[in-house]
């Protein structure tokens, strides 16, 4: 079971494809997630003053409190932000980025519900991504679809996804990348990280943040782009 303690579910860890109304989504695909705290307040606060950012953009004021616990222990703020920043540089490398600034290329990744998705989400923003993520429950044929139809730059898996993903990776000619198990997350991190577009960015709001896939009656899922505002506002 996966233990929140962060400032907002909306930008945390959970998986949003193939869901129809987000708030609906946080409790059908969250399952028994149990919330130390829920600093919804933090929400409103950002709303008042006019500014909206990600959770990480405010990892740095609780450092090492807890954020998450999930199977493999606890993650603090710090760590979750140190090995989200490693991995957006991984990013970067990967897609021979030297300005470290993704101009909204997109970066699917399929993670499990623990910190590892949350890592793999905000290294995403970082580097200036947009995040699609992948439903895990999805047959390699409708995971090929999503990767296809958002015109993916990049693949992230994480464990125990890498036999689902590599595949397709190399079948549709992209980059990919694997985290080390949650426990292991702090393998990413690294002393040589390029200066990533999150430190210079002021205004959130209107950012496009992720690419969600819904299913309707009939057709394929399609994608809604949403912004940071967007996210935060559901």
């Amino acid at each position: 079971m996966l233990s929140l303690h962060i400032v907002s579910i909306w930008n945390c860890s959970s998986s949003w494809s193939h869901c129809r109304s987000g708030r609906r989504a946080v409790k059908w695909l969250l399952g028994n997630v149990e919330q130390r705290t829920f600093a919804s307040s933090s929400l409103k606060i950002s709303s008042a003053l006019g500014r909206v950012a990600p959770v990480f953009s405010r990892a740095s004021a609780y450092g090492d409190s807890v954020a998450i616990t999930d199977h493999s222990g606890s993650h603090t703020y710090r760590s979750l932000y140190k090995n989200s920043k490693s991995l957006a540089g991984l990013i970067t490398k990967a897609l021979t980025c030297q300005s470290g600034d993704l101009q909204g290329k997109r970066i699917s990744f399929l993670c499990a519900n623990d910190a590892s998705y949350t890592v793999a989400q905000w290294a995403a923003w970082m580097c200036g991504g947009i995040a699609v993520p992948l439903y895990r429950k999805h047959p390699p044929s409708e995971l090929e679809y999503v990767i296809s139809d958002s015109q993916s730059s990049l693949l992230v898996a994480g464990q125990p996804f890498m036999d689902t993903l590599e595949p397709l990776a190399q079948k549709l000619g992209l980059p990919f990348l694997q985290l080390p198990t949650t426990s292991s997350l702090d393998t990413l991190q690294s002393e040589d990280i390029q200066m990533l577009p999150e430190e210079n960015i002021s205004d959130w709001a209107e950012r496009p943040a992720m690419l969600i896939y819904t299913s309707g009656t009939t057709g394929r899922p399609k994608g809604v782009l949403h912004t940071h505002s967007s996210l935060q506002a559901m």
